[in-house]
């Protein structure tokens, strides 16, 4: 593998090193071999220079789906999520790799190092091949991933699963094949399900840059007993546990219900929390929800665009982290722009928290949230202290970010870190490498040809146009509908107290 000597302006090592410093970088063999002045440490490498730019840590996007064509471009307009996850029923879906290669080729030019795909099923009824479809979307991309192996076995149409059993068995004839369709969307069960894991497992055991999760699909979607399974095999191997959680306001009067004691208590009993826990949304956690997230080293994923977009809350991250929970962020492919922007989607996620009042106003600092796109994404994936960060001896995943381009005037009282964090975005970014390799440069990749991955994508969400099931679609939404503005007015003993901000239902209890 070439050595390189990357020479910037300025380099800033991470969030626990955020002085921007005049030092060159040397990689070596996927890792960083030196940090310092450029003509004590490069000889014989090969000389990149990068006048204007700073150096920073790659980004960590802890929580997408590897959808490179978006909900919007498909034809599913924003709209509160659980009518939006029925209305998606409408179309076939499309190729899992050739989503997955133009998400991951729309990461890297937005300086993305690493990701983790979350469970992302495409309902073909091959889910260990949609799997394999995604890692090697991954790998021919050169992007570092965490891809979540799925699981879920109830509430297929709505939730609690009580009332999903009543609508399987009163649905009219018509409508259930929209409602249920046959087969399996993920692997199965339990035994299935880690069969699957060990499968994959031995596939990607040589990959430096593939690792494997569990993603339970979420709480409302999993039983107890699949989720103990999951979690002891997942504690035997290492392995990570990602998964959505209390996403959405009809979620909430949803766990209410079913784990009176509390979410995270229940996740606590099964196994489920430790630090290779990561939890997508989170908008609605407690305070005794997040007490105990701390305590296990938990890690919640902010996801502050698709939160807006679908209706689900203003998680309050300023409260998070006066907790001591780690937090991340992610894009969920349904970023505020409908982009894979992660900066940006991070500057959002700053801009909403904290209040309008003096003694609440301010929100997370410049480091906190480099910290958040970095070395939070890192300890979800379990790969604290070898990404995110700028180290002798880390993984080689860096970004330059061109500074010239960031102002035609900037105070020299702004420090750089903070400049960055509050006006780069993904047009700043001049390169992207990752494990060594320098996968897109000044606007182009060294490996993958945008435009063929471009066209495979858009190709494959055309085969995907066919409309299907409309208009019992229609009716299945009206259904739906009827039963969560009945669920979120039902009354109920609550024994905890969300502390999301929010719009679609009063945060006091009946």
């Amino acid at each position: 593998m070439t050595a390189y000597l990357l020479c910037p302006d300025l380099t800033i090592r991470g969030a626990e090193e955020p002085e921007a410093r005049p030092e060159a970088v040397l990689v070596e063999d996927g890792r960083i071999a030196a940090i310092g002045p450029a003509d004590a440490i490069g000889a014989g490498a090969q000389r990149i220079e990068l006048n204007g730019q700073i150096l920073l840590p790659g980004l960590v996007n802890a929580h997408q789906h590897g959808r490179g064509i978006t909900s919007l471009q498909l034809g599913y307009e924003d709209g509160i999520l659980e009518h939006w996850m029925i209305d998606r029923r409408r179309r076939r879906s499309m190729d899992p790799y050739a989503a997955a290669l133009l998400a991951a080729a729309e990461m890297i030019a937005a300086g993305v190092t690493a990701t983790i795909q979350a469970n992302t099923p495409y309902g073909t009824g091959d889910y260990a091949n949609e799997l394999r479809g995604s890692i090697r979307a991954y790998t021919e991309a050169g992007l570092r991933a965490m891809v979540g192996v799925g699981a879920m076995d109830r509430a297929f149409f709505v939730y609690p699963h009580e009332a999903d059993e009543h609508f399987r068995a009163t649905l009219p004839e018509d409508l259930a094949p929209a409602a249920y369709p046959s087969g399996t969307v993920y692997a199965g069960d339990g035994p299935a399900t880690i069969a699957l894991m060990e499968s994959l497992r031995a596939e990607t055991a040589g990959s430096t840059l593939i690792s494997l999760a569990y993603a339970p699909a979420g709480p409302q979607w999993v039983s107890d007993g699949l989720f103990a399974a999951l979690a002891a095999d997942a504690k035997r191997n290492g392995t990570p546990i990602h998964m959505h959680a209390l996403e959405s306001w009809a979620q909430v009067r949803t766990l209410q219900r079913l784990y009176p004691e509390g979410l995270m208590r229940r996740m606590e009993a099964l196994g489920v929390l430790g630090p290779l826990t990561s939890l997508a949304h989170a908008v609605w956690l407690s305070d005794d929800d997040l007490a105990v997230a701390a305590r296990h080293g938990v890690t919640v994923v902010r996801n502050p665009g698709s939160n807006l977009r679908l209706r689900a809350g203003i998680a309050p991250l300023d409260a998070y982290l006066e907790a001591g929970v780690s937090v991340a962020i992610g894009t969920d492919n349904t970023a505020i722009n409908d982009d894979e922007d992660l900066l940006a989607e991070l500057r959002l996620a700053g801009r909403l928290a904290g209040g309008a009042g003096w003694r609440d106003a301010t929100g997370p600092d410049a480091r906190a949230l480099l910290r958040m796109a970095t070395t939070a994404g890192a300890s979800a994936m379990g790969l604290a202290g070898q990404i995110g960060i700028i180290r002798a001896g880390a993984r080689a995943d860096i970004i330059a970010i061109d500074r010239s381009a960031l102002g035609s005037y900037v105070s020299p009282a702004i420090a750089p870190l903070s400049l960055l964090m509050g006006r780069a975005g993904a047009r700043h970014v001049r390169m992207t490498m990752c494990d060594g390799r320098i996968l897109y440069r000044n606007g182009h990749y060294a490996d993958l040809d945008i435009e063929a991955v471009r066209a495979a994508a858009a190709a494959s969400a055309s085969g995907a146009e066919e409309v299907r099931n409309a208009e019992n679609v229609e009716k299945l939404l009206g259904i739906a509908n009827r039963h969560y503005v009945d669920n979120e007015h039902a009354g109920t003993a609550v024994t905890w107290t969300p502390r999301a901000r929010n719009w679609i239902a009063p945060i006091s209890e009946d």
